[in-house]
């Protein structure tokens, strides 16, 4: 009996579960302490983080989500950026730990849970066969082993990424006629970025058609539908240029259809050769082997789910941005819920349609239902392995990520060292990208650059000043700073310098 209990899947979920919580969070820990993270997005994010948490420590919430101006030297909010408000719920766990360690374990504790909502939503599509609880774990297997989930979670921390959990349970609870929850799982979502909100609104056309074709109430998806819509125009039109001073950022990055967000919206139908252009990529069909490769395809058998996502892909596919069309980085988060939802639906169209092909005789569709499961249970581990073999950063992999692990960066015990002698709160530090994340948990911290002359110590790497890509701005900045006599060098090791500014 205590054995047949052991072996339950549910166990091996939860030991699953565990195990990826654990290895990526000591990875990207491990990352971060061996200087592989970066100022974008770690030292910005643990910034934002760090003085919400003092906001609230202080009872001063002035600065609440505010940080220094990457691109600048002004004080500003997240808002201005990003309007990822999930970041201000994440400052009390720092009353635990104030460093960018506690974001990370959070992202890889957080999404890991996100195997728990694949495995429900599986065994609801899933609720009269008898092999369920199996085909809902090689799913949430599946989930935990997807090389694109994966490298979102070690590069490097963002709000976003929780989104691919929150979204998966949005969608359980909606399967289980639970609202409340479910619109509470859509608001975390939306406090993720500002354009989940637009994945939110594809999300409630879905829902909203599913819920008239089976006469039900419509009270759920119009209000998911306008929240959704309200979010979204709130944040671009408002929200960003409030704090930002002027229109979001990222308009830079569709300037082939105009300069501003409308202008934006508008140009996608004005200009359909250059849409046609970016979609019909050689990037783009590799993307997508990427994106639908792991789970054997089976999500375009179920398209109108998959194609809730279609505001996200729009979204990476017609960026001048190329990073944003591949697997690396924390573009696809908002992509991933609904490619493993169409794929669970996928896979129940497949087995249904089959065993009906196969079998007329009812009384032994059963039996042809159990087999074709278990053969797509097999389908299903097979495509994430080969997968998973292949671009996963695991240790089996082609493209394992052993960096962290077999060559850590030798300046890593000066970071450390002097991360924690400058930890007063009052002091204004700048850095190289690779150590900002020691030194960024201030309310003044400057990415190394020609306003150097705002900090009072300033921490570089040499190495990231010459061999960067960045060299070409970042070398004169450096000869400059050698010899301005308002500063000291009071620190040197090998690549590892720090200066200190002058008394007046």
């Amino acid at each position: 009996m205590f054995l047949k209990k052991i072996l339950r899947p549910k166990v091996f979920l939860w030991l699953f579960i565990a195990l990826y919580a654990f290895y990526f969070s000591y990875l990207t820990v491990l990352r971060y302490h061996t200087l592989y993270a970066s100022y974008f997005d770690l030292g910005i994010m643990h910034q934002a983080v760090h003085n919400s948490y003092k906001a609230i420590q202080k009872n001063d919430y002035s600065h609440f989500l505010e940080i220094t101006d990457p691109l600048g030297k002004e004080q500003i909010k997240r808002m201005g950026v990003h309007n990822d408000l999930l970041l201000g719920l994440l400052a009390p766990f720092y009353f635990f730990k104030d460093s960018p360690a506690m974001l990370l374990v959070i992202q890889a504790v957080v999404v890991s849970l996100g195997a728990f909502a694949v495995f429900l939503i599986t065994s609801v599509v899933f609720n009269k066969s008898k092999y369920k609880e199996l085909l809902s774990l090689a799913f949430a297997l599946s989930y935990l082993l997807n090389p694109v989930l994966q490298k979102a979670n070690i590069y490097d921390f963002h709000a976003v990424v929780l989104a691919t959990t929150t979204l998966l349970f949005t969608f359980y609870f909606y399967l289980r006629k639970n609202y409340l929850s479910s619109f509470i799982f859509l608001l975390l979502s939306l406090m993720a970025k500002e354009q989940v909100s637009l994945t939110a609104a594809f999300f409630a056309l879905y829902i909203l058609y599913d819920q008239f074709k089976e006469k039900k109430s419509l009270k759920f998806p119009i209000t998911v539908l306008i929240t959704s819509l309200i979010w979204f125009c709130a944040s671009v039109f408002w929200i960003i240029p409030h704090f930002r001073g002027g229109d979001h950022f990222a308009v830079a990055r569709y300037s082939d259809f105009g300069d501003s967000p409308g202008a934006i919206l508008l140009g996608f139908f004005k200009n359909p050769q250059v849409v046609l252009q970016r979609v019909f990529h050689t990037d783009t069909f590799r993307y997508f082997l990427f994106l639908l490769g792991p789970l054997g395809f089976l999500s375009v058998f179920a398209l109108p789910i998959f194609l809730i996502s279609l505001p996200e892909l729009g979204v990476n596919l017609l960026s001048e941005n190329w990073n944003m069309r591949n697997i690396i980085y924390h573009y696809t988060a908002v992509i991933q819920p609904f490619i493993f939802i169409s794929a669970i639906y996928g896979a129940k169209k497949l087995i249904d349609y089959s065993s009906s092909v196969i079998e007329k005789n009812r009384s032994r569709q059963a039996r042809i239902v159990n087999k074709i499961t278990i053969i797509a249970m097999v389908y299903i581990l097979i495509a994430t392995a080969i997968f998973s073999y292949w671009k996963s950063p695991l240790p089996y992999s082609l493209e394992k990520e052993i960096h962290p692990i077999k060559y850590p960066q030798a300046e890593m015990s000066d970071a450390k060292l002097w991360g924690d002698l400058l930890k007063k709160e009052d002091l204004k530090i700048s850095s190289t990208g690779q150590l900002s994340p020691f030194f960024s948990g201030r309310r003044y911290f400057y990415t190394f650059d020609e306003d150097y002359v705002l900090a009072d110590y300033i921490a570089i790497r040499l190495n990231e000043i010459y061999n960067y890509p960045e060299k070409d701005t970042l070398i004169p900045v450096y000869q400059r700073l050698v010899k301005d006599p308002d500063f000291e060098l009071i620190y040197q090791k090998k690549n590892f310098e720090v200066y200190k500014k002058k008394k007046p």
